[in-house]
């Protein structure tokens, strides 16, 4: 008789634990995140990773994701460059425009980096940039944010 009570009693669990219905939260906000921020381990003491690129590269692309469902139109999405993290001088070293454009039923962009080629003057300058968002689509707190590490080769030795 127990044996049966136990059976019982363990199909009447199944029974009403599976009609129990479960209302999952599902959030409907939209960020935007840099892909290197997502996949690099950030420097340390900062919040943010450093990628180190020579100044010879010309043209350096970011990816930047929309965390989101995808739009019907063009999004455009600014950023700034943050002066505490920047050693870099824009026009000397980089140019940058400030915004870029998440094509419609897209879910990537690119943000482009102008590095100028200063020659074999040695050392390196950073570059920290800082996505901002717009009206509707915010930038994700812990992944805004990257630094760019511009590389420049020592002059060849005089002889």
């Amino acid at each position: 008789m127990k044996k049966i009570l136990s059976i019982f009693s363990l199909v009447m669990v199944f029974v009403f634990g599976s009609c129990i219905e479960q209302n999952y939260p599902i959030w409907e906000g939209a960020e935007v995140e840099f892909q290197a921020a997502v996949v690099t381990a950030p420097v340390a003491g900062q919040t943010y990773p450093r990628i180190s690129i020579a100044n010879s590269i010309g043209t350096y692309g970011l990816q930047v994701n929309l965390v989101a469902r995808q739009r019907d139109s063009d999004e455009t999405i600014t950023y700034r460059v943050v002066s505490e993290g920047t050693t870099a001088v824009e026009g000397t070293d980089y140019n940058v425009s400030g915004s870029l454009v998440i094509p419609a039923n897209s879910s990537i962009a690119t943000l482009e980096v102008d590095v100028i080629n200063t020659g074999e003057i040695g050392g390196s300058v950073d570059l920290l940039l800082e996505l901002e968002g717009n009206s509707e689509i915010q930038a994700s707190e812990n992944y805004k944010r990257v630094q760019l590490r511009i590389t420049r080769p020592s002059p060849p030795e005089e002889e």
